[in-house]
């Protein structure tokens, strides 16, 4: 199967190890305070991730499906996204370099993940959970017609210690092929 989407501007492709300087350009980035997980603080906590990620890619059924987001030659993000234990849905994720937003790249990247995961992945449901504070990802949510299904969620950051509000966004292939 073929797991390269190109878009008009992107090619949104598989994880490969020598994408490590990369991605860590976006994930170090110290701006990046509504990421669960992030920022990396080293090269070496990128790697890790990057290794998973190459695994899970190596599996005939990758469970989580991360791709790196290639504008002019340049990996300006990450999306990804992960299955449910019954493989009928997903849940969407993205993270892009502060350089690169407000430009639509990230609504760009995720329709065209959302698509192949309907269409080529045969999906039911997608997902996606953002900060409630994030408007920027909220935003891109509703550019793709999800639905506000909770707004009442929480998330803890461990590497701050802050808590903050959640918000879980879902859309059905039916509601998707209606559009």
């Amino acid at each position: 199967m073929n797991n390269i989407i190109t878009t008009k501007r992107l090619t949104i492709r598989p994880i490969e190890l020598e994408d490590v300087y990369g991605i860590h350009k976006y994930v170090s980035e110290k701006g990046i305070t509504m990421m669960m997980f992030l920022p990396n603080e080293s090269l070496e906590e990128t790697l890790r991730f990057v290794e998973y990620a190459v695994n899970e890619w190596n599996k005939i059924e990758p469970d989580d499906r991360e791709y790196v987001i290639i504008f002019n030659e340049t990996i300006i993000c990450g999306i990804n996204f992960g299955y449910s234990k019954d493989r009928k849905s997903c849940e969407i994720g993205w993270t892009i370099h502060k350089i690169y937003r407000n430009n639509g790249f990230a609504t760009e990247a995720a329709n065209a993940l959302v698509e192949y995961a309907f269409n080529t992945l045969k999906v039911e449901k997608i997902t996606t959970h953002c900060d409630s504070k994030n408007v920027a990802s909220e935003n891109v949510m509703k550019k793709l017609h999800m639905k506000l299904v909770s707004d009442n969620g929480t998330r803890y950051y461990p590497k701050t210690g802050v808590t903050s509000g959640e918000y879980l966004y879902s859309i059905s292939k039916q509601i998707y092929d209606n559009i």
